[in-house]
């Protein structure tokens, strides 16, 4: 762990601590779900190339934005961030359709990229996944976390992000983890067919290419939800999750979630 991951983790310590451990250790689906169809739990254009980037007009007010799902950002420096209350609900669980509604081409959220391989963990204490976020994986910035250092000059205390992946849990990183270059290729967070609701997979499986593949995939998967599934079956569930992420940035439709849970 880095030496700002490692204040940022200090500094957050008490929020993620007091929500016990049920809730701190996420409910990321279980492995077997990640490669079939289990009972929902959980080449394209480039995203602006980073804050500077981001275009979108702030916010007038937060109203009751907990819940309202936002469709402008307020301005935090160089970025474009949603209202903190619907950021801090969001975290509170698992929203894939609201991350494709959030990642898709023309949104105004500040994009960013990881430096490297990361463990996934929520400060704020609420779900997040067991899948590690990658190298040259796109998130969307949620919030941004300040170094608490005391007034102190510390080398490293970068501060860091609470960010949202592609699907649809959170995940706390330190600065230094985070870079708003947009790489030649951007990649995701795996997104989970089954997880996704019933209304956006009626809309994806309007474009052909994505009707085809996703049965493609539940002949090779058989519907499995437990045990061992061949090699075939997890390289679908892959390519499936990457084309429905192209779908969504290249402007692909998508239904707006109306409000969060």
């Amino acid at each position: 762990m880095s030496k700002a991951r490692a204040l940022l983790a200090r500094t957050t310590a008490p929020l993620a601590l007091s929500c016990g451990l049920a809730a701190c250790g996420g409910a990321a689906p279980a492995p077997a779900d990640t490669v079939a169809d289990a009972e929902p739990a959980s080449g394209a254009s480039k995203a602006p190339a980073g804050p500077a980037a981001v275009g979108g007009k702030p916010a007038a007010s937060d109203g009751d934005t907990a819940h309202v799902v936002p469709t402008d950002c307020k301005a935090d420096g160089n970025l474009c961030l949603p209202p903190l209350p619907f950021a801090k609900t969001l975290c509170g669980g698992v929203h894939p359709d609201v991350a494709l509604a959030f990642f898709k081409k023309g949104t105004p959220f500040t994009r960013g990229w990881l430096r490297g391989n990361v463990d996934a963990w929520n400060a704020s204490g609420g779900v997040t996944s067991t899948e590690k976020l990658v190298f040259d994986e796109e998130v969307i910035v949620l919030r941004a976390r300040k170094a608490d250092t005391g007034g102190m000059q510390v080398s490293g205390a970068s501060g860091g992000y609470d960010v949202l992946r592609w699907d649809g849990t959170c995940a706390s990183l330190s600065g230094d983890e985070l870079t708003f270059t947009a790489p030649p290729k951007s990649k995701n967070a795996k997104i989970l067919w089954n997880d996704l609701p019933e209304a956006t997979r009626e809309v994806l499986l309007a474009e052909t290419a994505l009707k085809d593949l996703n049965a493609e995939r539940k002949r090779e998967c058989k519907g499995a939800s437990m045990g061992t599934v061949s090699k075939k079956c997890v390289t679908l569930v892959d390519k499936l999750s990457d084309q429905i992420a192209a779908w969504v940035r290249d402007g692909g439709a998508v239904p707006a979630p109306a409000r969060l849970p």
